[in-house]
């Protein structure tokens, strides 16, 4: 028996303090992933970065539509739609204006219209006071009168939903001035940055 008191006076101790170091190890864990999961949680909590320019309105951009040669027997028509920041601010576009052909009263008139892909379009451009964007824009003429085709004199465009249109300054387009736009179908290509 006097063999066995000293082993359970010795073990008794490590009894006690293994206990105890896990205790401790286990606090400062706790303590440590409170700290870790505090600070996580606090980069949680912050605000998410806020874009310091405002997308632009479509008050906001003086449009132009520019006509580009086109050879008349294609029945195609091509022009290019420049909108230049007017604002006085900075502000940002993307992706697509949409476009509607007007009659002189300004009344809209419906031309099946589709967006198109385009490599390098469609991402955000940031437009400084002045800077400008510009848009490939396509059209298929028809006889005026023919079943389909519609007839107007300007186009309009609109970069934000709580807009209802400005009508673009017309440059190269000299059919607007005589008979009228004929269109049988419109395609838009995606805003890109304009250099000045």
């Amino acid at each position: 028996m006097t063999q066995k008191m000293p082993r359970i006076a010795v073990t008794r101790p490590l009894m006690v303090l293994v206990p105890a170091m896990l205790v401790a190890a286990v606090a400062i864990g706790l303590v440590g992933a409170t700290q870790a999961t505090g600070a996580s949680a606090a980069e949680k909590a912050a605000p998410a970065v806020v874009r310091a320019d405002p997308a632009c309105l479509t008050d906001d951009l003086t449009g132009t539509l520019i006509g580009r040669t086109h050879d008349r027997q294609s029945g195609v028509r091509t022009a290019v739609l420049r909108l230049t920041n007017t604002s006085g601010r900075t502000c940002r576009v993307q992706g697509w204006a949409d476009l509607a052909m007007v009659t002189p009263p300004g009344e809209l008139v419906r031309v099946p219209t589709r967006k198109v892909d385009q490599a390098g379009g469609g991402a955000e451009i940031i437009l400084t006071p002045e800077a400008g964007a510009s848009s490939e824009v396509q059209w298929d003429t028809c006889e005026a009168g023919r079943e389909g085709c519609a007839v107007g004199v300007a186009l309009q465009y609109i970069v934000d939903p709580d807009s209802t249109g400005t009508v673009a300054d017309l440059t190269a387009v000299p059919e607007a001035d005589r008979a009228g736009i004929t269109m049988r179908a419109l395609r838009v290509g995606p805003l890109r940055s304009t250099e000045r």
